[in-house]
């Protein structure tokens, strides 16, 4: 109590309410130890003074940070971090020679570029084309001879020997290059044609000359699959390739409509379902996204698919996102007890096919077909009335769409008894036999009759129910087919095919096929960089997006992005009118204005004249001749001319090092950290974007002899040695960027922080990277994707940081500090941005500049008055939380709402200052929430609306740069809550976003009408994000080399004795903890990461297993283990309870009013609840509202928000998202992350809270809802969730609620 006694005097008499509920925790504290009862009646006294607190008079405010000047320390904070940019990177003296350049200026004009662009891909699919031709001639010419002399011989591809094939990482298998081989269907006859060995010389000699060509194959018509190159796949049982998709819409390329209906009534057994489940997803398989779709399940009522509402009423693209949803659908029909009601099920089929037909504006040759997976049995008591009922439907609803729907029964067998009456039904039905029943015929129009063939589970349903189409008129269309992007099933990475048809006469014989990587189709589109003020997107004639700049590069995509539609990409005012220009004008061109407040993050960048409140955009479009697809070049302010570097030489004293150590055998090599480096120079990596043929330069490996031309060509002055592949403004920007060379070696000797930097690089936007340490480079890095180089164009002429994040070289957690080099100082318009430098900092390095700078941050060791760095979207760059020795708990991208939730709370009550966006993204499918800070902010923000009673927040800008610094003086606990996943980074309500509401960022799945590929109405107003975050890897090199190489800086760990010497050093931690996690060492040390990462000895590295592992000590430190409570004491508690939080609800309400004079940028900001969305999504009543803002102001509750069940695909897609960068949500309830003391056993308060009322939210597909736990103190406590107390509501949750005692 002397304790508690002793604050109160230091806080006044204000505060003595506090010293009532500081004895009571005391109280609490030792019933812990006592009898059951004890502890029961210990936490309704806890209450009752806590009651008693909240309604004696208020509360003085504590005591003020005295007259500390945040705007001085953060100019001290400013001009230090000028010395970094300065001395350190040179960015002053890089400026200084790049102004020193001569620039051509030039208008691009892109009506020009678009057609040489087109033309250069025009050429690719010619390419393909030709070889396609090629193959098809063949074959043609095969058949021939095949008449006279029989071609049938069989090079079983299951059967090749192993030493005739090698590993080929392009295939990501092994093959031969030198044969083809076959697969056969089970319906082969031993004399079908087979012309692969005559294929065998032209199919090798189209690989070796025509560089992206993946797979070669011809599918015959008789069932044998002949593919090039040859290798193992498939080899249990046969292979059915009649049924893939590409042969199917090559044979018959127009659109197909397809309606399955599943009868699931009493009628069908468990093994009759299930061959009919099977049927249906061979069909689904079988068909692609020129093709619609849709599936019915059929008993005593009809059922569609609802994981899209507009499954209800339209067919869909069979595009693998409404194959997987239609797939989850049929795995969840079962049999019911009703009769079938086969009318009913005919009638919905051919509303589906009308409601499209009448929706689709181009009426291009179109088969409809509904195909029934049915036993046909009908109730005794009314056979002949159900039939005639059905058949009348038929006829009815058949003869609105002219007779052109086809019917197609598949008649389910019933353990091997064959029902005469029911396959004469289904017959019937088949052959729209509607006279028979005495249904009077009124269309003039013929039937188009359909089959019927029986089913058993011995049927192999790829070869029948897959070969439905054959029913489908063949038209003889003999031209090529262009697929969409799709991923390989033999390979790896993404393909497109193109393919067409081989005829003999009017006989079909099967197809020839190539399959060509994606990544070299779209390569011109992907690296085009004509200037800094353009870029490009593909579409095909329908405005599906196949390249965009926001997209992954398709080189690192593993599944088809997104398919929608390119006004969600291109989303800014007026582009619907140039989107129907560009799909109905072969060639064209048209410029919109576009408001600043309105524009995309990829125009910002290209801005060369900020000082408008409008821009142009330019648009200049071309068909792609002989294909599908459209090509688009955009032009930023068209009007405004771009620079361009002159020739320019290579800086005298620089050498020219590039970055494949591994094959030069540089003497001086070492290791700088996990990196093959040098000290001697700076080396230069080209990425992709830097070569003409960027897919080229990725998929085929590096020589010494082209690392030799690359090196002779960069560095001749005299213009005469050729380019080896390069494109023409590369040699200019390796020069520019020499000039570096001197400084940072220089710094090498004499900067006093070397110890303190990981590396120095610089970037240009063709993908030159020249960084210091020399170090070898993986092949697929482009640094102009990654967030430092982003980040800078989007704060041009600031010094920006970006992180902390892992460092992939191995250096532990970095932070980075990049600027931009304009082509002129007085030119700082991201638009004029020629390069971006950056600088590696350890983690600990600005925690330690802000002891050094600031002595008001070291007074009590960051507890009760704690100081930070966070940069313009909230990520924390210092913090003590950052450095401390947890354990467990990753430090990279920590968020402000997840470290310091009072003051995120309140800052979002200043929206002149923060503002919480919304983007949308297309590569992973989902809608980004995040936060963006106001850098123009001028004076400093302190306490608007919470937590002013116990806790004191400043926050200022550091001039000159995208951070801002804040300080925290909180004189008595408090509480805040933001919430925060656990788990994942899935948003607490995916339905709402409220400005001043505190969550982390966070994500949420992007919904997308499947059947038009458009997004909701609420998500089609985001705007679409920025560059994917793209994964990095190491470059591997000789394993004995990481053995024998020195490291190429010795930081000494070992030598330094005090914490301030060991501090943030490369490689070094102050060792503190003992292995156990808990104790405190007696003598700590100074030791290498190895030995002791993040302060413990012998924690696991994030390298060897992401996370460390403490072992089952640690975890229980942050587990609180809980004793049920007697319904009665429950009871009491819950009462008590309720009145507690109605009061302080009342005093908080009271509290707010009082602090609107606390902000100079408050004026009028006080209370407003602004929405970032135009209406809101998700109407609530007021009382749930209330509830939720009481529970979030509550100092003693802590909840958990359990997780529901999910499909694998949810957890994998929101799971699985590792990554160097990656972003960890946590529950936040007060700054500080960890205690001393052990919980004691509270005991806990159950109660159900309702938030939200979407029943429809219970389908499969529902996403998983995200865990948020409010945490007291230093614990994560783990809270057991009790099953009565689930409701159907939108977030499925129950509450948790447990009395903590905040000394326990």
């Amino acid at each position: 109590m002397a304790r508690g006694s002793s604050r109160c005097v230091e806080m006044g008499a204000g505060h003595s309410a506090w010293a009532v509920a500081a004895a009571a925790a005391a109280a609490t504290r030792r019933a812990c130890s006592c009898s059951p009862p004890t502890a029961l009646l210990a936490p309704l006294l806890l209450l009752l003074l806590l009651l008693l607190s909240l309604v004696s008079p208020a509360l003085a405010a504590p005591p003020e940070s005295g007259d500390f000047a945040i705007l001085e320390e953060a100019q001290v904070l400013a001009n230090q971090m000028r010395v970094l940019a300065t001395s350190e990177l040179g960015v002053f003296n890089m400026q200084a020679i790049y102004n020193s350049f001569v620039y051509i200026e030039k208008i691009s004009n892109g009506e020009t570029e678009v057609q040489q662009l087109a033309k250069k891909i025009r050429e690719k699919f010619n390419r393909y084309l030709d070889v396609v031709n090629r193959n098809k001639q063949v074959v043609e010419a095969s058949y021939t001879a095949h008449l006279t002399s029989p071609l049938t011989a069989i090079q079983d591809c299951c059967t090749i020997p192993p030493s005739m094939m090698e590993f080929d990482g392009n295939f990501n298998t092994n093959v031969s290059k030198t044969i083809s081989c076959d697969r056969l269907s089970t319906t082969v006859n031993n004399r079908a044609f087979n012309p692969g060995r005559d294929l065998n010389t032209v199919l090798a000699d189209n690989f070796k000359s025509n560089p992206g060509i993946k797979w070669q194959y011809f599918s015959s018509e008789e069932g044998i699959f002949t593919i090039f190159p040859a290798h193992k796949f498939r080899c249990k049982g046969g292979y059915e390739h009649r049924s893939r998709p590409v042969y199917v819409s090559t044979v018959r390329p127009q659109s197909k409509h397809i309606v399955v209906v599943v009868d699931h009534g009493a009628s069908a057994t468990d093994t009759q379902l299930q061959i009919a489940k099977d049927a249906a997803q061979v069909i689904l398989t079988s068909i692609d996204e020129h093709d619609k779709i849709s599936v019915l399940a059929v008993a005593d009522a009809v059922r569609t698919c609802s994981l899209d509402q507009c499954y209800k009423t339209y067919l869909s693209p069979a595009t693998s996102e409404t194959k997987r949803k239609m797939t989850t659908f049929l795995s969840g029909i079962k049999s019911v007890d009703g009769a079938t009601q086969h009318a009913v099920g005919f009638h919905k089929a051919f509303q589906l096919l009308q409601n499209t037909n009448n929706s689709t504006r181009v009426h291009s040759p179109t088969d409809m077909v509904i195909i029934y997976l049915s036993s046909g049995i009908t109730s005794k008591d009314s056979s002949e009335e159900e039939k005639k009922a059905t058949l009348s439907v038929i006829s009815e609803q058949n003869r609105h769409l002219n007779n052109s729907v086809m019917i197609l029964t598949y008649a389910l067998m019933n353990e091997g008894i064959t029902g005469l009456k029911e396959l004469a039904f289904l017959r019937d039905l088949a052959e729209q036999n509607s006279a028979k029943y005495g249904v009077p015929d009124r269309s003039a129009l013929p039937v188009v009759k359909g089959t019927m063939m029986v089913l058993n589970q011995l049927s192999n349903l790829e070869t029948t129910v897959g070969r439905f189409y054959t029913n489908v008129p063949n038209r003889m269309i003999d031209e090529a087919v262009f697929s969409l992007p799709y991923t390989d099933e033999m390979g790896d990475g993404l393909i497109m095919t193109v393919s067409k048809p081989c005829y003999f006469g009017n006989m079909l014989l099967g197809i020839v096929g190539v399959d060509v990587n994606l990544a070299y189709i779209l390569e011109d589109v992907t690296y085009y960089r004509d200037s800094s003020a353009s870029y490009t997107f593909l579409i095909d004639n329908k405005g599906y997006t196949l390249m965009h700049p926001s997209l992954t590069r398709p080189y690192l995509l593993t599944e088809p992005p997104l398919h929608t539609d390119i006004i969600h990409y291109e989303n800014i005012p007026r582009f619907q009118l140039v989107r129907q220009n560009i799909l109905s004008l072969p060639l064209g061109s048209q410029v919109i204005t576009v408001p600043v407040n309105s524009s995309l993050s990829w125009h910002i960048n290209r801005l060369r004249e900020t000082r408008k409140e409008a821009y142009n955009v330019s648009y200049a479009w071309k068909l792609v001749q002989d294909t599908s697809f459209i090509l688009c070049i955009v032009m930023v302010q068209p009007e405004v001319p771009v620079r361009h570097l002159k020739n320019l030489n290579t800086a005298p004293s620089s050498k020219l090092l590039y970055h494949r150590l591994d094959l030069l055998g540089q003497p001086t090599s070492c290791l700088h950290f996990k990196q093959l480096a040098t000290l001697e120079s700076p080396t230069v990596m080209l990425s992709a974007g830097s070569f003409s043929s960027p897919f080229e330069h990725l998929s085929q490996a590096e020589t010494k002899r082209m690392v030799e031309h690359y090196t002779a060509y960069l560095s001749d002055n005299t213009r005469l040695i050729a380019n080896p592949g390069l494109k023409s403004s590369v040699r200019n920007e390796v020069m520019a960027t020499s000039h570096v060379t001197d400084e940072w070696m220089s710094q090498m000797e004499i900067g006093i922080l070397n110890s303190y930097i990981v590396r120095r690089y610089i970037a240009t936007p063709n993908g030159v990277l020249r960084i210091y340490p020399g170090s070898l480079m993986d092949k697929a890095f482009d640094p102009t994707r990654r967030q430092w180089y982003l980040h800078a164009l989007a704060n041009p002429a600031l010094i920006t940081f970006t992180g902390p994040y892992l460092d992939v070289g191995g250096a532990g957690y970095v932070v980075t500090l990049s600027h931009t080099i304009h082509s002129s100082r007085s030119l700082s318009a991201p638009g004029h941005a020629v390069a971006v430098m950056g600088v590696d900092f350890t983690l600990r390095y600005f925690y330690k500049v802000l002891l050094d700078l600031l002595p008001i941050c070291n007074q009590d060791g960051g507890n009760k008055i704690r100081c930070f760095i966070m940069e313009d979207k909230g990520y924390l760059l210092a913090h003590p939380t950052l450095i401390d020795p947890k354990g467990h708990a990753p430090v990279e991208q920590q968020h402000i709402t997840h470290k310091e939730p009072l003051v995120a709370n309140d800052i979002l009550n200043h929206p002149n200052f923060v503002k919480k966006n919304l983007c949308n993204s297309f590569s992973d499918r989902t809608v980004q929430r995040f936060y963006k800070f106001n850098t123009s902010i001028v004076g400093d923000l302190t306490n608007l609306v919470h937590g002013s009673h116990c806790s004191k927040y400043r926050l200022t800008r550091i001039p000159g740069t995208n951070a801002f610094l804040g300080i925290v003086n909180e004189t008595c606990d408090a509480l805040a809550f933001c919430a925060c996943s656990m788990v994942d980074r899935l948003c607490l309500n995916c339905h709402r976003m409220e400005q001043n509401e505190c969550e982390c960022p966070c994500e949420c799945p992007l919904e997308v009408n499947e059947c038009t590929g458009n997004l909701t109405n609420a998500e089609s107003r985001n705007p679409s994000c920025e560059v994917h975050q793209e994964p990095l890897t190491l470059a591997a090199f000789d394993p004995s080399l990481q053995e024998t190489l020195p490291q190429c800086i010795n930081t000494r760990c070992n030598q330094r004795t005090l914490s301030g010497d060991c501090f943030g050093v490369l490689d070094c931690e102050w060792c503190m903890v003992d292995s156990d996690g808990k104790t405190h060492l007696d003598e700590p040390y100074c030791a290498s990461q190895k030995e002791c990462f993040g302060g413990i000895i012998g924690a696991k590295s994030p390298y060897i297993d992401d996370m460390p592992a403490l072992g089952d000590e640690v975890v229980a430190l942050n587990m609180i283990k809980s004793a049920p409570v007697g319904p009665v004491a429950g009871g009491i508690m819950g009462c008590i309870m309720v009145l507690v939080l109605a009061v302080y609800a009342y005093r908080h309400q009271i509290h707010r009013r009082s602090h609107q004079h606390m902000s100079p940028l408050a004026a009028q900001e006080m209370s407003v609840r602004m929405s970032n969305l135009e209406n809101d999504r998700d109407e609530r009543d007021e009382d749930s509202h209330e509830d939720r803002g009481i529970i979030s102001n509550t100092r003693f509750i802590a909840a958990v928000i359990e997780r529901h069940a999910h499909s694998p695909e949810r957890r994998r897609r929101y799971w699985g998202r590792s990554g160097t960068e990656s972003d960890h949500g946590y529950s936040t309830m007060s700054p500080q992350e960890d205690s001393e003391n052990p919980p004691c056993n509270n005991d806990p308060l159950s109660a159900g809270v309702d938030v939200g009322n979407h029943e429809e939210d219970l389908e499969l597909d529902t996403p998983p809802q995200t865990a948020a736990l409010l945490s007291h103190k230093f614990h994560h406590y783990r809270l057991h969730h009790h099953p009565s107390l689930h409701h159907s509501h939108h977030l499925q949750a129950a509450v948790t609620v447990h009395t903590v005692d905040a000394e326990c």
